[in-house]
């Protein structure tokens, strides 16, 4: 079974920390990874994974939009089953 985490970045920080979340199907990570939201103050962005399955991408409204990671090929990620959703 794998193990839900998230990756919290920080405004010019990527991968500041990682959380494991206590979850075992992606609506109790969900429910944990806002949870970590309102406890993690000034977060870019949240990252919630699933084993090496991207569920959940949490944006801090506060801050607007991130920027894209310079290393990221979109052109390997399918995005259609990702839940992009933000903290409001």
């Amino acid at each position: 079974m794998d193990s839900y985490y998230c990756i919290v970045n920080l405004p010019g920080v990527p991968v500041r920390d990682i959380c494991v979340l206590d979850a075992s199907n992606d609506q109790i990570a969900n429910q944990a990874l806002e949870a970590v939201a309102r406890n993690w103050a000034g977060y870019e962005t949240l990252y919630l994974y699933c084993g090496e399955r991207l569920v959940t991408v949490l944006s801090n409204p506060a801050l607007g939009f991130a920027a894209p990671l310079a290393d990221l090929d979109m052109a390997d990620l399918d995005l259609a089953d990702i839940r992009f959703a933000s903290a409001a």
